[in-house]
């Protein structure tokens, strides 16, 4: 590990902006810190809104991440209150936090670090504290704190494990205070902690160390390893099946990764003995459960009982550990499965999420081998790490979290979704917490408009796709399956129009408005209610039909045919998949004009001739002819499908919900 220490940048910074800049030092090396992990603080004086000067700890804010951190990610706390409490004998957690909290100079702050009085407590300006992937290996074996010494010398205090809190903070110092000499102290199984008079000093003492302990750690497994499942079918059907396993409690992003470096972690012959130890470090059992599940095959049909054992051993490990009085419980199900000969598949509320998961994971996988190369992998006992994932203080971070977003966890594909209503239903299904896949066969567009949802804070990812290929529609499923684990709604958007009458319509004309219409719909409702069946969660099917469907036009004979053929699909689609949960609906939208690409000026030219009235005034007809007078706009159509992809409808099947303002020849007959 190298040191990215800019004495130019650091020039003329205040304490608590040279703080900023060396936190996010530490916080952009992923082998140091992962999301909200670590912690950092300065002391210095701040000025008393009192009067006067006020020694200060200005430290992390809980769960904040040190890699974007700013000055409002740190708490200034009373530094001479806090050491106060040094010289108390107990305290528990409950007072712990009340009398950190109390001792806070800015009521707007954030939560201090769990770890407020381990900083406090040593007595130098700066401490850095991380959890380091090559302390970690050489602590997590049966001899750690011989590897340690080996490797780091009298550098560094050794500190047994003690779960953070007050005793560790004592614990620490006490080590401190029998050698100030040190560089810093290695908590066994949770990291390293660096402190100096100096910024520069506590960062380069820490990146010294990490580099100390990286030179004598070997990485070899690059081994043995089952055979590649070479089909992308085999692959997505087993992230179908495992994501609606883990999804029957409530709706779950599931990641998969068989990158050479996974293969090389669960192709190992001793998979079942390593993985099921536990997690390097106490810190990551909130994010990655204390244990992945590993598949005995990549059959799917093996799943589902290697999912209940896993439940039914994680709720045995609850009622073991747990008090009399214990009345909350994580989600059974496993956020980490390994498959030999396949790969890694990661569970999350969000993609965001399963992909912290995978993050975390991948360096427990670097841990263990490199421990396993060495010496042998050796987590901390079951009850460390139960006492971690309930301990009421990281507990308290899940309350922080918003609540759920009404689409949280779903997956909705989107196609036609480059403008007009598939980018509005792409960008309404979005902001309800929905992962959009924004299809279109232009794939420039779809770009754009996931790139815009992605930059408003919601989730999408493009995908390019011609519904009239076969093959096209059925890779874009297995994507989905791979990518995310899955598909809850598909709006089945996309189409065409062209204006002319049967007299003098063109077979390749009406072909085209059939192949893409019809036959578009047909090819992706098929395959998503396939995938929608191997999930067995359900699913919503939303098909934007027309107002023509039931009310057709002169002239527009091509696209009135083909719609009626794709609202009848829907209504077939509604018969042959209750049974499983499955509901179909169809929207029958009327004269979308704004951003809508089917509108073109040919087609404007030959509506506007088929209802005898001037082009520039084809829009404020088709406004007159409903019975609301009112413009209809694609954020209109976009409100009726999140009704019906959401809960909202959940009785709702084989309906047809118009969006015209009320065209009285379209009224459902």
């Amino acid at each position: 590990m190298r040191s990215r220490w800019s004495s130019d940048a650091v020039a003329g910074l205040d304490p608590v902006a040279l703080r900023v800049y060396t936190s996010r030092l530490l916080g952009s090396e992923p082998s140091l810190v992962l999301f909200g992990g670590g912690n950092t603080s300065v002391k210095h004086l701040r000025p008393d809104p009192r009067g006067g000067m006020r020694r200060t700890l200005t430290i992390k804010g809980s769960g904040t991440d040190l890699s974007s951190i700013g000055r409002d990610g740190f708490a200034p706390l009373a530094l001479d209150d806090l050491l106060l409490l040094r010289e108390r004998k107990t305290l528990d957690d409950e007072t712990m936090v009340e009398l950190v909290t109390l001792a806070l100079l800015d009521t707007r702050a954030p939560r201090p670090s769990i770890e407020t009085l381990l900083h406090a407590f040593i007595p130098l300006g700066w401490v850095d504290h991380s959890h380091a992937d090559a302390i970690l290996t050489l602590t997590n074996q049966p001899d750690g704190a011989a590897r340690v010494r080996d490797a780091l010398g009298g550098a560094v205090g050794l500190v047994p494990y003690v779960k953070p809190g007050f005793e560790l903070s004592k614990a620490a110092a006490s080590v401190y205070d029998a050698d100030p000499s040190i560089s810093g102290l290695v908590l066994n199984k949770h990291g390293l902690v660096t402190f100096g008079e100096t910024a520069e000093e506590s960062y380069e003492r820490h990146i010294e160390l990490v580099s100390l302990a990286e030179k004598r750690i070997a990485r070899a497994w690059f081994g043995p390893r089952m055979p590649t499942i070479q089909s992308q079918a085999d692959v997505s059907s087993l992230a179908l099946s495992l994501r609606g396993l883990l999804s029957r409690r409530r709706h779950t992003i599931v990641r998969s990764d068989a990158s050479p470096r996974i293969r090389a972690f669960v192709d190992q012959p001793d998979l079942g003995r390593f993985s099921q130890q536990g997690p390097a470090t106490p810190d990551h059992v909130l994010r990655t459960k204390r244990l992945p599940l590993v598949l005995p095959s990549a059959d799917p049909a093996d799943a589902p009982q290697a999912v209940a054992r896993y439940e039914a051993a994680y709720d045995a490990y609850v009622t073991e550990h747990a008090d009399a009085d214990h009345d909350f419980r994580h989600d059974p199900g496993p956020r980490v499965v390994l498959v030999p000969g396949v790969g890694m598949f990661t569970a999350g509320r969000t993609a965001a999420e399963a992909d912290a998961v995978a993050q975390i994971y991948r360096h427990t996988m670097n841990v263990i081998e490199g421990a396993e190369s060495m010496g042998g992998y050796a987590a901390l006992p079951v009850r460390d790490f139960f006492d971690i994932e309930y301990w009421p203080l990281e507990l308290y971070k899940l309350k922080l979290a918003p609540p759920d977003r009404e689409l949280a966890g779903r997956v909705a594909l989107v196609t036609g979704a480059a403008s007009g209503i598939g980018r509005a239903a792409a960008r309404v299904l979005a902001a309800a917490g929905a992962h959009v896949l924004v299809s279109d066969i232009d794939a420039t567009g779809a770009g754009q408009v996931a790139g815009l949802i992605c930059e408003s804070g919601d989730a999408a990812e493009p995908l390019e796709l011609d519904v009239t290929d076969p093959s096209a529609v059925s890779s874009a499923m297995r994507q989905a399956a791979i990518a995310v684990g899955g598909i809850d709604i598909v709006v089945s958007n996309a189409g065409i129009a062209d204006a002319a009458s049967i007299a003098v319509l063109e077979l390749d004309a009406w072909q085209r408005s059939l192949d893409v219409n019809a036959t578009g719909h047909f090819l992706v409702t098929k395959s998503a209610v396939r995938a929608m069946r191997e999930q067995r969660i359900g699913g919503s099917v939303i098909l934007v039909c027309t107002k023509n469907a039931l009310d057709p036009g002169r002239d527009f004979g091509a696209y009135s045919a083909a719609k009626a053929a794709q609202l009848q699909l829907g209504r077939v689609l509604a018969i042959e998949n209750g049974e499983h949960g499955i509901r179909v609906n169809m929207v029958n939208p009327d004269a979308v004009f704004a951003d809508s690409r089917l509108w073109s000026r040919d087609l404007r030219a030959g509506r506007a001739a088929a209802h005898g009235v001037d082009v520039d005034q084809l829009e404020d007809f088709y406004r007159r002819r409903n019975l609301l007078q009112s413009p209809i706009g694609v954020d209109d159509v976009a409100e009726a499908v999140l009704f019906l992809a959401s809960d909202r409808s959940s009785k709702t099947t084989g309906a047809i919900l118009p969006v015209d303002g009320g065209v009285r020849g379209a009224f459902p007959r």
